[in-house]
């Protein structure tokens, strides 16, 4: 749902650019887990990498969202190395990213979708009210999303080069359309609320939250 989304998005601003749309495919990296149950034994983050294409050129968002839906089905399984594991291989994998990202080829965005606490949370008796995930822009990518679970809601982050995609909040509205489209058929509740870079989206009873766009 949340790459269904995006791609809808990615259509809508290439669009309003007066790119040709028709049968684009973007690609997409995206963050996945490689946590393995064990019984007795603490599972720790180990995060990994899959590529996904998107297909842009797709203008129903039903369809989009059964393609993408095959394509990420079939890739799950397929064994990949992990993100990163123990902080000197982190470390060490951190110095090669930053030194070869700015002229990959490989990806046009990054698209990360992390499933967060379904209840609320609370701090010293004071509930956390929302949760927003960051994630900057780096090499040569002007674009990445971020989608974090919480509490009802499902609230994504744009984060946008100025100077290149000084356009961001067409994106934002691109991808509320898209949710909009899958709505009836496949989730059943409102969006409502302005277009923005950061969007919450409720389930059945959390409430609509609008948010501004960022810069």
């Amino acid at each position: 749902m949340v790459l269904t989304a995006v791609a809808g998005g990615l259509r809508q601003l290439l669009a309003s650019r007066g790119e040709d749309v028709d049968g684009l495919v973007q690609r997409a990296m995206v963050t996945i887990s490689h946590h393995e149950a064990r019984p007795g034994e603490a599972q720790g983050n180990t995060p990994g990498w899959m590529m996904v294409s998107l297909p842009v050129g797709e203008p129903d968002s039903l369809c989009r969202l059964t393609l993408i839906a095959a394509e990420t089905s079939a890739r799950r399984d397929k064994p990949r190395p992990e993100a990163g594991s123990g902080i000197f291989r982190f470390v060490a994998g951190q110095r090669i990213w930053y030194r070869l990202f700015p002229r990959q080829r490989s990806v046009n965005l990054v698209v990360s979708n992390v499933p967060g606490p379904p209840m609320r949370l609370y701090l010293a008796g004071a509930p956390l009210l929302e949760v927003f995930p960051v994630l900057p822009p780096m090499g040569n990518l002007t674009l990445v999303v971020a989608a974090l679970s919480y509490a009802g809601q499902l609230n994504f982050t744009a984060a946008a080069d100025q100077d290149s995609c000084p356009d961001v909040d067409v994106f934002a509205r691109g991808v509320r359309d898209a949710l909009d489209d899958l709505e009836q058929p496949i989730l059943g509740f409102e969006t409502g609320g302005p277009a923005g870079a950061t969007e919450s989206v409720p389930t059945p009873d959390a409430p609509v939250t609008p948010r501004p766009s960022p810069r």
